[in-house]
């Protein structure tokens, strides 16, 4: 089959949409990832067996912004293209690019498979442009959502929410990642000059808000002999460094750039935990687990996370770390101490993460659930 996936970013570190499409091009199935251009990425590339194809917004170079536009331009400009790919299904990656993949797919005749990557309903926007665009995405999901031939999400509370809220039955395809062999290495601790005698803790991920990021710094002086490693994209312009200086802690609050993903691993396991202080702000943050919890698992390390029911039930259910209340910066200081100071405990917690990673939560078990997905459309067509 044709497939053509869509997805409204640059497609640069979109690791779900890469898993995906690789799994897909390598049972033999024709894939095209449309995504978005910036002016500088190519427009056209081959990777992994499929085809990358970008679409460049001419609306957004305009120095007058009229409301609602770009949504408009990238709903003509973006189904025609879909259009002349004459897929066989058209896989819609989030709620932005739904209505997009829906147009396509009734005019081709083909069928449609939506991925909600996170919980759209109740996320509130920062300003009215934000709200606007959300009001708009939360509609096509409502509308459309029970039009697709097949729902895909990322754990099972959010597909149970998305039950509650539609009536539809996703599918399960957690974000788990293709396994390796953890490999410990030093590479943050020559990278970064972090001595000897202190523990690495590791925050790989976007510096942005709601991820509690404010709180893990504000929690470093209660940490015992605790470096902290933000590993990341700076969406908070320099506020996390200022703020680690004006707390006197800067010599024990390293940043550095993100790395490509496949090197994420081998820095992952330079560390000693993982962390995770997710805030509640919004039902996505809430309800998901996110990538970092898989990348800490593994690299065969345990992870400190937010107590939050699906971040709660892989860390208990595996025994591979600990939740605390990411709103008191005491109780994350004292769970990352405890998981670091009882050398048995962290011993046995890094074998358990190895061995989860190895048996259950990896991708070669999760893209068996998107190979079955596809098998069943091919049939039915």
């Amino acid at each position: 089959m044709h497939i053509c996936m869509l997805v409204l970013n640059t497609f640069t570190h979109d690791t779900r949409v890469l898993k995906e499409a690789q799994t897909l091009a390598e049972a033999g199935h024709r894939v095209t990832v449309w995504a978005l251009g910036d002016g500088a990425l190519t427009a056209h590339e081959q990777r992994n067996g499929f085809e990358v194809k970008r679409w460049q917004s001419h609306v957004e170079r305009w120095p007058a912004r009229v409301p609602g536009l770009m949504l408009l331009e990238q709903l003509v400009a973006i189904t025609r293209r879909l259009c002349r790919e004459e897929a066989d299904v058209y896989h819609a990656h989030d709620a932005n690019a739904l209505s997009i993949a829906y147009l396509a797919s009734r005019l081709r005749q083909a069928a449609l498979v939506y991925d909600a990557h996170e919980l759209w309903v109740g996320t509130p926007g920062r300003d009215w442009k934000s709200r606007g665009r959300l009001k708009v995405w939360k509609l096509a999901e409502r509308s459309l959502i029970n039009r697709t031939q097949a729902v895909i999400t990322v754990n099972p509370l959010v597909a149970q929410q998305l039950n509650r809220l539609y009536d539809v039955d996703p599918i399960v395809v957690m974000n788990c990642h293709q396994y390796v062999k953890p490999k410990h290495s030093d590479v943050l601790r020559k990278e970064l000059g972090i001595p000897a005698q202190d523990r690495i803790a590791i925050y790989a991920g976007s510096l942005t808000r709601g991820r509690g990021l404010e709180r893990l710094i504000s929690a470093v002086p209660h940490l015992d002999r605790v470096v902290v490693v933000l590993m990341g994209p700076d969406r908070l312009g320099g506020k996390l460094q200022r703020l680690a200086e004006d707390l006197g802690v800067q010599n024990r609050v390293r940043f550095r750039v993100p790395v490509p993903p496949s090197q994420v691993n081998r820095y992952v396991a330079s560390a000693d935990v993982g962390l995770m202080p997710t805030q509640a702000i919004k039902p996505s943050y809430y309800y998901g687990s996110g990538n970092k919890l898989f990348h800490y698992i593994m690299a065969g390390i345990p992870a400190a996370v937010s107590d939050h029911p699906e971040k709660r039930r892989i860390v208990e259910t595996y025994d591979v770390g600990a939740v605390f209340d990411e709103t008191d910066t005491r109780d994350m200081a004292r769970t990352i101490n405890r998981l670091l100071n009882d050398k048995a405990r962290h011993d046995r917690l890094c074998h358990n993460a190895r061995r989860a990673a190895r048996e259950a939560l990896n991708w070669g078990v999760e893209e068996r659930k998107l190979l079955r997905l596809y098998r069943c459309l091919q049939e039915s067509r």
